[in-house]
């Protein structure tokens, strides 16, 4: 088989695609890895459902919340993207008192759904009103929403970092 110019020019141009697709997508990834915070929980058994909140958190899908065995709170981190939420689902009843912190942007909000919906403010203790599901969802604030959606058409979005503690008492 003969290897004429072109063909030399064309490997050549292969190769440098291939060389810059790879750097590309490491820096993507190293920028996704430094966006978000990662935990420092005291028990392994929180560790791994940290974790496991903090992947679910990438993919809007819902985290099953279960507390560590004779505590009261838990400790999730993650990011927000697009017009994209996370979504922490957990048994309460009646006169339980919940407190999430919340720390990240103030662009984004806490929203719990039960038999109703609560917007929830930062650090404030809320009275569960009847036994039953919960769900708390961490979300960008509604101008912030459609910005972030336009954006992530655009795909310029930028991840925003947050870290939530849910105590349930």
């Amino acid at each position: 088989m003969r290897v004429n110019s072109f063909s030399k020019q064309f490997i050549a141009l292969i190769a440098l695609v291939t060389v810059l697709s790879v750097i590309i997508v490491g820096y993507i990834e190293k920028q996704v890895v430094e966006t978000v915070a990662e935990p420092v929980p005291a028990k392994q058994e929180a560790e791994q459902k940290h974790n496991e909140a903090l992947i679910n958190s990438l993919t809007n899908m819902t985290q099953s919340v279960r507390f560590p065995l004779n505590e009261h709170s838990i400790m999730y981190t993650g990011y927000i993207l697009g017009a994209g939420y996370s979504s922490y689902q957990f048994r309460a009843f009646k006169d339980q008192k919940l407190k999430v912190n919340l720390k990240g942007d103030e662009s984004i909000e806490l929203t719990l759904f039960g038999q109703e919906a609560y917007s929830l403010q930062r650090d404030t203790e809320y009275v569960i009103p009847s036994e039953g599901l919960y769900e708390l969802r961490v979300l960008f604030k509604t101008d912030m929403e459609s910005r972030q959606e336009q954006a992530a058409i655009a795909h310029k979005a930028t991840p925003v970092p947050y870290t939530v503690t849910i105590n349930l008492q």
